[in-house]
């Protein structure tokens, strides 16, 4: 008797750890709010709103975003390798112009013979066929 084994489901899927949020987005958030509460301490008032407001909207979008399924820091890091690393291009050999064939018409296309011409009957034709084709 064969044994069953159960298949894993939601293998994609990430576990949450704190909450609502994986470990990415934990560590995203910790990272950013560490970073919002030195410059509290470092900066004047006005200054750290205005740093610290697109930091903290700019941390939302890469923690919580997700473009066709994939986290915006997966989606950024394909994006930015892409222009990185090297381009692979593949020479492909062009064919040589040949020099077209001029377009003949119709009357070009007929050709004349000068010799001597040789009556050919239906029958001489019927004879040379059936010989041809044994």
């Amino acid at each position: 008797m064969p044994q069953q084994f159960q298949v894993p489901q939601f293998i994609e899927h990430e576990s949450k750890l704190i909450g609502p949020f994986t470990l990415k987005q934990t560590l995203i958030l910790g990272f950013t709010g560490a970073i919002l509460f030195v410059l509290w301490f470092i900066v004047e008032k006005w200054l750290f709103f205005l740093l610290g407001l697109p930091l903290a909207v700019l941390t939302a979008l890469v923690a919580f975003l997700k473009i066709n399924g994939r986290p915006l820091i997966d989606f950024a890091a394909a994006f930015f390798s892409f222009f990185i690393s090297p381009q692979l291009f593949i020479w492909q050999k062009k064919e040589l112009a040949l020099p077209k064939k001029q377009k003949r018409s119709r009357r070009q296309e007929t050709e004349t013979f000068e010799g001597q011409s040789i009556e050919v009957t239906k029958q001489e034709i019927r004879q040379l066929a059936s010989k041809l084709d044994k």
